[in-house]
């Protein structure tokens, strides 16, 4: 009983935030669609009513975690992006998309949170994402993907699909990946996006 006690005491943004992080927990443990207010309740310790107090429904329990969790993944991919050498990486450097994809790599949770769902609102959160990754490639000095859209909608959720692969299955080579992503890259893509691809 104490400790739920002092539960109920949290401030109301800790509170808040113990919701969120729980929800994140279940949502990829069990996928979005199994997981109940009650069953997030139940996993703190706390009312449901005290839940709803916070947030109206499973939808938007996810919507809140998905704005926070992208919005700062994507406030974390900027320096990077900024860094990247705009045409021609130095030799063993690897392509900017490769280093991007070393990124989300890093980014295992995000990533198993944004698919860990297969509903509407799971694929149109996961299609802004994307297309908020799109916006900030277009934005790179050295990639001219602004002018090939199909090639941007390949680019992003080639990006994306591999990420998400690599970092939940364990049987994916994953240094492997990197090297034939890169090699594909170099090979195939990198003519596009620097500007000398066919139009």
């Amino acid at each position: 009983m104490p400790v739920l006690e002092h539960r109920k005491r949290l401030p109301s943004t800790d509170r808040r935030q113990q919701i969120l992080d729980m929800s994140a927990r279940l949502f990829v443990e069990r996928g979005y669609e199994a997981v109940t207010m009650g069953d997030i309740a139940s996993a703190l310790g706390i009312s449901r009513p005290t839940v709803y107090s916070y947030f109206a429904s499973t939808e938007a329990v996810l919507e809140a975690l998905l704005a926070e969790r992208l919005r700062a993944l994507l406030e974390r991919l900027e320096p990077l992006l900024g860094s990247l050498d705009p045409l021609s990486p130095p030799a063993g450097c690897p392509s900017p998309l490769v280093a991007i994809f070393r990124f989300l790599l890093g980014e295992r949770d995000t990533l198993a949170l944004l698919h860990s769902g297969g509903g509407p609102s799971f694929r149109a959160r996961r299609h802004a994402f994307l297309n908020e990754l799109g916006a900030r490639l277009q934005l790179h000095p050295g990639l001219h993907i602004r002018r090939y859209p199909a090639l941007l909608l390949i680019v992003t959720t080639l990006l994306d699909g591999l990420a998400f692969r690599a970092t939940t299955d364990p049987s994916v080579d994953t240094e492997q990946l990197v090297e034939s992503l890169d090699t594909f890259v170099r090979s195939g893509v990198r003519p596009w996006l620097e500007g000398s691809g066919d139009t």
